[in-house]
């Protein structure tokens, strides 16, 4: 009785083995428990190499596309023949055009099917924008291109930065082929590769501008200096800078630009810029533009980002207000002038 139980629940296992769906094609399914035929044993595989294509020199804050190429060094190393075709076969002539069917798609092993290649920064001071890009496939001998847009930190410090790069990819792992050679039915099983690669960019050293002092005396109506200090926070020297700031209402420049000469990294200097303000100006704190011209260390002209300052403007003091304010002066002023003239009435 134990053993019958024992069996018929060994009956109802296998039921529910067999049960249960497999996909056709799908790598675990052993080649051998199909009904198509082996005729060779091709060995081979894709190989890639990435390569960057262009300038590799960028500067902080700028958008830049990043243009790899894949080279497909993949080949064919071996081809065998894994089954006897016997000429005396009827089947023949049948299985010598299948076996020529198997082969032709054997030797696209070395072929990169489906490639995603993928850009990581890897702690680089760089925003990958689009980190993913497909290429359809990448035969033996050919090249294939992504492209990455990318944005370099603001703040980035130049130096030399390594990019990793990962191409993942489908090839063929084996075929085999049954039917007849009008309407043969082709089964191919597919394996996955991954290669890493590392690509370098370079983020150039430049000078740098931030402002790090304002001080102004401006008022409704008046004319005043404008004090603005800069600092050279990049990595290279600065010659010829000339400071500027733009006429934004309600100011006036008398002296838009300012000559500051050579600023060495680290070295901060101040401009005095001469400014107007309008009489119908309301007293608030507006904002500025200003920029640095200057030439770098090859010679080239180059013009710092845009930075905005702000600067106060104060009420107009009334003329009666100032006259109170500088009685004291005007007082001694008036001593003076009397003793003066005392002075000069007893000398004569």
């Amino acid at each position: 009785m134990r053993t019958k139980i024992v069996a018929i629940i060994a009956i109802i296992a296998a039921t529910l083995l067999l049960a249960v769906p497999v996909a056709v094609g799908s790598e675990y399914i052993p080649e051998s428990y199909t009904r198509s035929t082996n005729y060779y044993d091709v060995t081979g595989e894709p190989y890639l190499i990435a390569t960057l294509v262009g300038d590799c020199e960028l500067y902080r804050g700028e958008d830049a596309v990043l243009e790899i190429t894949l080279q497909n060094y993949g080949a064919i190393y071996r081809i065998k023949g894994d089954k006897y075709l016997n000429s005396s076969k009827k089947s023949y002539d049948d299985e010598t055009l299948l076996a020529a069917t198997e082969l032709a798609t054997e030797i696209k092993k070395s072929c990169a099917d489906h490639v995603d290649v993928v850009l990581f920064a890897d702690g680089a001071p760089v925003d990958v924008i689009v980190d993913v890009q497909e290429i359809e496939s990448i035969k033996a001998g050919e090249t294939g291109t992504a492209r990455f847009p990318i944005h370099i930190d603001d703040n980035a410090p130049a130096g030399t930065y390594p990019l990793h790069i990962e191409a993942c990819y489908d090839h063929i792992r084996n075929v085999q082929v049954s039917g007849t050679p009008d309407k043969p039915d082709i089964n191919y099983w597919n394996t996955t590769g991954v290669e890493n690669h590392t690509i370098v960019i370079v983020v150039e050293k430049e000078s740098d501008f931030e402002v790090t002092g304002v001080v102004s005396g401006m008022q409704v109506g008046g004319t005043g200096f404008l004090n603005v200090t800069y600092q050279n926070t990049g990595e290279e020297t600065a010659t010829g800078a000339i400071a500027r700031v733009s006429d934004m209402l309600p100011f006036t420049a008398v002296t838009n630009q300012v000559s500051l000469g050579t600023i060495v990294p680290g070295e901060s200097v101040t401009a005095h810029f001469r400014v107007s303000t309008d009489r119908s100006a309301v007293p608030k704190v507006y904002s500025i533009s200003t920029g640095i011209r200057f030439k770098d260390e090859d010679g080239d002209i180059r013009i710092s980002d845009p930075m905005q300052i702000g600067v106060a403007v104060a009420p107009k003091v009334p003329f009666s207000e100032k006259l109170l304010a500088n009685k004291l002066w005007i007082v001694a002023a008036a001593i003076a002038l009397l003793v003066f003239g005392g002075w000069w009435a007893i000398k004569r």
